[in-house]
């Protein structure tokens, strides 16, 4: 598993040694299971850690390793209830109450929504936080749920945090970006995204950052520098449909058609992402330059 499954299965290994056979054999069981983790064997995995906690109810690494592999099935609400039993018996692990915060968000990306338990997420979130102010994705998920509850000011801290802590990772520095865009501080929003930019090293996430940095160019009124980061962000990833559709609008108040038809008519083809009403945005801009 990893460090923190091992840091917690050598604990469980120590209260082993107190001659519990119950324990012992449950540890066996959690360390088979485990094996077939790792071979990406997810589900007899899941039924073999459900066979460790059944034999020792207390393990709380089994229970902790039976919510994680819970979540590679996207078993959610399952691994919620498992990481909620690890919190039960071990109630100092920051990375246990983390695990049952996001669990009960309800998905990998820590995006709450209507079958989110967000109150009780963010209690453990923020009890992670409390045990180790260092837990970055913790900080990201919290940001999530502060700015979904209307805590704007709270998101915003919460998402510094998590990109100082880990400036290798896109998410808190995209999402920060994106709530500065909201405010209207471009000019912040443009700082972000930059710092972003230079730090992330994923591909996904580097477009993620280039369109909203041209984003916040584009409405700062900065045309070429928009179209110079939707057009980096095409060549991170040529499908980026949000990309080739924002740099179409920039070409076309820039006074270039052709490029922009040419954007514009692509986005279109791809049908928009499935996106109705950027695909109708599309549509008519069109319109209107072939009426210019």
């Amino acid at each position: 598993m990893n460090k923190a499954g091992r840091l917690a299965s050598l604990a469980v290994v120590l209260l082993a040694g107190c001659g519990d056979r119950a324990m012992k054999a449950s540890i066996e069981k959690n360390e088979e299971a485990a094996q077939r983790f790792e071979s990406g064997e997810f589900t007899a995995a899941e039924r073999a850690f459900e066979e460790a906690v059944r034999i020792k109810e207390e393990n709380y690494t089994a229970w902790y390793n039976l919510g994680q592999t819970r979540e590679q099935l996207k078993k959610f609400k399952e691994a919620a209830e498992a990481f909620g039993q690890a919190v039960k018996f071990k109630p100092d692990d920051p990375m246990y109450h983390y695990r049952l915060g996001k669990a009960l968000i309800g998905n990998d990306e820590c995006e709450p929504g209507q079958e989110s338990n967000i109150g009780l997420a963010q209690t453990h979130l923020e009890e992670s936080v409390k045990i180790e102010g260092q837990l970055h994705k913790a900080w990201y998920c919290l940001g999530q749920i502060y700015n979904i509850q209307g805590e704007p000011k709270k998101a915003a801290e919460a998402w510094t945090r998590s990109a100082s802590l880990n400036p290798i990772e896109g998410e808190p520095f995209t999402a920060l970006g994106r709530l500065y865009i909201k405010w209207d501080k471009l000019a912040e929003a443009i700082s972000v995204l930059d710092q972003g930019r230079v730090n992330v090293k994923d591909p996904n996430d580097q477009a993620q950052l280039l369109f909203f940095l041209g984003f916040a160019y584009e409405k700062q009124g900065n045309l070429e520098k928009a179209i110079e980061n939707y057009s980096a962000a095409l060549d991170k990833s040529t499908g980026d449909l949000a990309a080739r559709r924002q740099r179409g609008f920039a070409y076309a108040k820039k006074g270039d058609k052709d490029k922009a038809k040419a954007d514009l008519e692509a986005f279109v083809k791809a049908g928009g992402g499935g996106n109705a009403f950027e695909l109708q945005a599309a549509n008519e801009r069109l319109m209107r330059m072939l009426a210019e």
